[in-house]
């Protein structure tokens, strides 16, 4: 299974980091994973928030962030519209179910017509 992560949101934030203190260079990361095989795509519901420095190349975790960060991380997280959650079939998956549904459809048919005496 592939698994593929796109940004839904990025935002450049001017906050101090608390690793190196500067002031400018932080970015809030909104990121949806996405499966995909030959059969189906699934979108997870789950969104991964990333806050990078790239004054210091460090990530910055939500245990050290300070009452500035956690308002912008608010306001952030309202201003996006994640990916619709669930799975798509692919074409290989819509025709594996619809033979599945035709061979069950001509089972029942095929069984009706014993059960009558058609046949």
């Amino acid at each position: 299974m592939i698994v593929k992560e796109f940004v839904i949101h990025r935002a450049d934030i001017n906050n101090h980091c608390p690793n190196c203190f500067s002031a400018r260079g932080m970015v809030f990361s909104f990121i949806q994973n996405q499966k995909e095989n030959s059969w189906v795509i699934v979108t997870s519901k789950e969104i991964q928030e990333q806050l990078f420095c790239q004054h210091c190349s460090q990530e910055v975790y939500p245990g050290s962030w300070d009452e500035a960060i956690e308002r912008v991380y608010a306001y952030q997280r309202k201003c996006f519209k994640p990916m619709p959650s669930g799975f798509r079939l692919k074409k290989k998956g819509k025709i594996a179910v619809g033979l599945a549904l035709a061979t069950l459809l001509c089972g029942v048919g095929v069984w009706i017509s014993l059960q009558n005496g058609w046949l």
